[in-house]
């Protein structure tokens, strides 16, 4: 019983870890996207008296991705461990989707969320003028200096998805200043995968799955002749 318990937790495995380089797959051209890695832990017994795999929640891999160089003013890259803070309904988020946005009312936006200064208050730009944003986020309009976009490191910190290219603390943590980061004006991050490499992934699994469950039909088969010999000799 229980290699046919291992065996059917190993094929669930498997399907979790197909949607998560889908959504890898789905993301390759989302400006600062941080891929998924599939988390699959060997359980023992856990209230049962079987040995099997489960996945844990997907981990995020903060490696750095390339730069694109684009031209276009409003868009940064950040190099270093470095997230923009923005400010959402929900409390205040971190991206590294660099492609800005001003509102109609000047607030400067990432990901559709204002970006937050230093004092953690958003950022207004005005309208019009030559924007100029330097390596430690600061921003002049026509030479005249109009706040300091700020830097959060989550180095050691426990990221998660919050949707549309943003993150998290997994504990509501507050990250600290990013002392190690730059922006690079005039460039997009791109995804830290590739297409061929998380083709290659996916076709992978199917074959893990495939063999698994090619495992649980045998192992059935097995104990249900096993049974069937048993009832007769008994």
């Amino acid at each position: 019983m229980n290699g046919l318990f291992l065996a059917a937790s190993g094929a669930a495995s498997q399907l979790d870890g197909l949607g998560t380089a889908a959504d890898n797959l789905a993301n390759l051209n989302t400006p600062g996207f941080r891929r998924f890695q599939n988390v699959i832990e060997s359980v023992n017994g856990n209230n049962t008296p079987y040995q099997y795999a489960a996945s844990a929640p997907p981990a995020i891999d903060m490696a750095q991705g390339p730069m694109q160089a684009t031209s276009n003013p409003m868009d940064v890259a950040l190099s270093g461990p470095g997230f923009m803070v923005v400010q959402t309904p929900n409390g205040n988020a971190y991206t590294r989707n660099g492609t800005l946005h001003v509102e109609s009312d000047g607030t400067l936006t990432a990901s559709g969320y204002p970006v937050l200064n230093q004092a953690g208050a958003p950022i207004n730009v005005g309208q019009g003028g030559n924007m100029i944003i330097g390596g430690d986020g600061s921003i002049s309009i026509d030479g005249k200096p109009s706040g300091q976009i700020a830097m959060a490191d989550p180095s050691g910190t426990e990221m998660v998805p919050a949707g549309a290219s943003l993150y998290r603390t997994a504990n509501g943590e507050v990250l600290p200043p990013a002392t190690n980061s730059q922006m690079h004006q005039g460039f997009l991050e791109g995804s830290a995968g590739s297409e061929m490499g998380t083709m290659v992934s996916m076709l992978s699994m199917m074959r893990n799955y495939d063999a698994s469950m090619k495992a649980v039909h045998a192992i059935d088969t097995n104990q249900s002749q096993a049974i069937q010999a048993f009832t007769l000799t008994a």
